[in-house]
């Protein structure tokens, strides 16, 4: 048995400071409410520096803290008198640190670690998670992408890294979405990214925005409403209903947003964002058809005689299309790399913000000039066109 001073004196001598991996302390002698019932601790990198992360476990909260390195063993033995009967260690060696009632130590289990390898994560990584690992959120729980904790799943990080992706997208432009406005999800499906949305405007931000959700499928519109009024998100609705058909005098909404709306669908959200004045538009087109079936230039058949590199260059044409028209429309556009929740890894996401200064006659020359080229009539511009919005 040792005190606590003999242990840290062993410690010093087979534990490698700047060499830990990674700390768990579990097994705490009393559960109370205000009280850790674990702590893990791990390297990080702050500015060039090597400091220990230390994230305490109460109730459904994380508290982290940073130590210097020459403070850990007195971080731990602390801990553990304080109370908890166990810590195990990786370091330049395995160790487990026993406890007993009379907080008496024993240290067992010592061993070589010849994997031993010092990489301690960025800590601006960790920061940069606007829902970060180990915060509890309760829509997230119930949606099993998290444990009671706080601690994502496992086979839930890409999905939880997914969604933290689309929530850096919606802080680019958080300042543009009034507080009281209205938001549009044209195609949601399971609404993953829509609850997300919910809880950074309302939550994270407090702006109580409301977020209307159209798709197509009736039990998926069902059960996504259940889902928000489970969670007890009383400005998130969900509606079965056309895209096309959508019709909104609402002066309050302020963004569109459709991920995944296939083919034309894009085309008629964009208009819908255009003609309500939306200071906001974010869409992620899909299966572009359209022009692949009314493409013709004589001057481009080394492209258009071959179907798959004929359907790429349809998706790209259209989305460049798409991009020039919302620009001409006076809007700032953003053509950015998007990572979808379900389907192909990679995606083109059409990010605009209004600034209501209108674009030179070029650009509509231009745009006029490439569609009587590929003899093509995109539907968005003839949406503009057949509805005189200029």
């Amino acid at each position: 048995m040792l005190d606590k001073r003999e242990l840290k004196k062993q410690l010093e001598n087979i534990i490698n400071k700047n060499e830990i991996e990674g700390m768990s302390i579990s097994n705490p002698l009393k559960k109370t409410e205000d009280k850790a019932f674990k702590i893990k601790i791990s390297p990080v990198n702050i500015k060039g520096e090597l400091k220990y992360q230390i994230s305490e476990y109460i109730g459904q909260k994380v508290i982290h803290r940073n130590v210097e390195p020459e403070s850990i063993f007195d971080e731990i033995t602390d801990a553990m008198e304080d109370n908890f009967k166990q810590c195990n260690i990786t370091a330049n060696r395995y160790c487990t640190i026993l406890m007993n009632k009379k907080r008496q130590f024993t240290l067992t289990g010592v061993k070589e670690n010849i994997n031993a390898v010092m990489t301690p994560k960025e800590h601006n990584k960790v920061k940069n998670y606007i829902i970060g690992e180990g915060e509890y959120v309760d829509w997230m729980y119930q949606l099993g992408l998290m444990d009671k904790n706080g601690v994502v799943l496992k086979h839930r990080q890409k999905k939880f890294r997914q969604i933290n992706k689309f929530l850096e997208m919606l802080k680019d432009i958080e300042r543009e979405i009034p507080e009281n406005s209205v938001i549009v999800d044209m195609g949601c499906g399971k609404s993953y990214l829509t609850f997300a949305m919910y809880h950074y405007f309302n939550i994270i931000h407090n702006k109580n925005v409301e977020i209307r959700g159209y798709d197509l499928k009736k039990d998926v519109v069902e059960y996504c409403n259940s889902l928000s009024e489970k969670f007890g998100f009383k400005n998130l609705k969900f509606y079965c209903q056309d895209i096309a058909d959508i019709e909104n005098t609402d002066e309050r909404i302020a963004m569109i947003i459709t991920l995944h709306a296939c083919d034309t669908a894009t085309d008629y959200a964009i208009y819908h964002g255009i003609r309500w004045g939306c200071r906001v538009m974010m869409n992620v087109p899909c299966c572009q058809h359209e022009l692949f079936h009314q493409m013709k230039n004589e001057s481009m058949n080394i492209m258009l005689d071959h179907g798959i590199i004929k359907e790429r260059f349809a998706a790209l044409l259209t989305d460049s299309i798409r991009a020039r028209i919302i620009e001409i429309m006076g809007y700032r556009v953003q053509v950015m790399e998007f990572i979808d929740m379900e389907h192909t890894p990679k995606n083109i996401m059409i990010r605009s913000v209004k600034t209501g200064r209108k674009a030179d006659k070029k650009l509509l020359y231009d745009l006029e000039r490439i569609i009587k080229e590929y003899n093509i009539e995109p539907t968005l511009y003839k949406l503009l066109i057949e509805n005189k919005i200029n």
